[in-house]
């Protein structure tokens, strides 16, 4: 897989559940071969990989763009962009800590590609009028749920984080109409969550849903869904952490609160006062 197409990589992994046979074998294609995508035309691209040109368009669309010449402009600009940061460093001359440094920042580039504004302003509305937030998460992706309470923490707003089936089980079944959930699963399919969004679901309650997948068992229940760049689209990904790319989208997410109310920068400032001084924070807002 070439490093020089994260951005486009990304939203092709993304989708990659809901790919047919032949769409994957597209996606295998591009993310291996992105300079013959740039310089050849659809007709030969299709030939190459033994596929219909419809096949190839109906890709494109699934994965998220407008049709094969906007997915190639992508491709193009991806190509260029990496070109041009990379170019007076070639990785296999680098050290190691350097490596994960670029991954990194491709994984962040690539998110970025990959987000929605109009989405991360929902969650933060959503999250500001909530009359109960919960939090869900495991394994690594519990660490960023524990990030999300806790900065909501910082400007006043309380939520729950609960990485245990009987609790999520429990928050779900009891949320109504004005309550708020939060998934956060990289994979989307972790059972004691889709069982527990499903409960939350019946009560109406808001279903935000933050992964690295499109379609998965957890998205069916999202009001609000999120996609974050899975660290398979990098070459290092076995050494970097799961849940950055999803710290980086509880930042924007608590940027937009922040940004839409002064009330929040007030105690947000004197929270972070407060933690500097030493003194039991925790009271502040109860």
């Amino acid at each position: 897989m070439s490093s020089q197409t994260n951005a486009v990589v990304a939203k092709i992994i993304s989708s990659k559940d809901k790919l047919t046979f032949s769409e994957n074998e597209i996606a295998n294609f591009v993310m291996d071969n992105p300079d013959y995508v740039i310089q050849n035309t659809i007709t030969s691209i299709a030939a190459e990989i033994g596929v219909s040109e419809a096949s190839i368009n109906r890709f494109c669309k699934k994965v998220g763009f407008k049709g094969f010449n906007d997915f190639k402009i992508a491709i193009a600009q991806d190509t260029h962009y990496r070109n041009m940061n990379h170019k007076s460093k070639r990785r296999e001359d680098i050290p190691f800590s350097d490596e994960l440094a670029f991954d990194y920042n491709d994984l962040i580039t690539s998110t970025a590609a990959l987000i929605d504004p109009g989405e991360i302003a929902k969650a933060a509305q959503a999250i500001a009028k909530a009359k109960n937030i919960y939090i869900f998460g495991v394994l690594s992706s519990w660490l960023a749920a524990q990030e999300l309470r806790q900065k909501l923490d910082l400007i006043g707003i309380k939520s729950f984080a609960y990485n245990d089936t009987y609790n999520m089980k429990l928050s779900g079944s009891m949320c109504t109409g004005g309550d708020v959930v939060i998934a956060i699963t990289r994979s989307g399919l972790v059972r004691e969550i889709v069982d527990s969004l499903s409960l939350a679901s019946q009560s109406d309650a808001t279903v935000i849903t933050l992964t690295s997948y499109n379609s998965t068992s957890v998205t069916q229940y999202a009001d609000i869904k999120i996609i974050a760049s899975d660290k398979l689209s990098v070459r290092n990904s076995a050494f970097l952490s799961e849940h950055i790319t999803f710290l980086y989208v509880i930042d924007l997410i608590f940027a937009a609160l922040v940004k839409s109310d002064n009330r929040y920068m007030k105690r947000k400032l004197s929270s972070e006062a407060i933690i500097e001084s030493s003194q039991f924070w925790n009271n502040e807002y109860l």
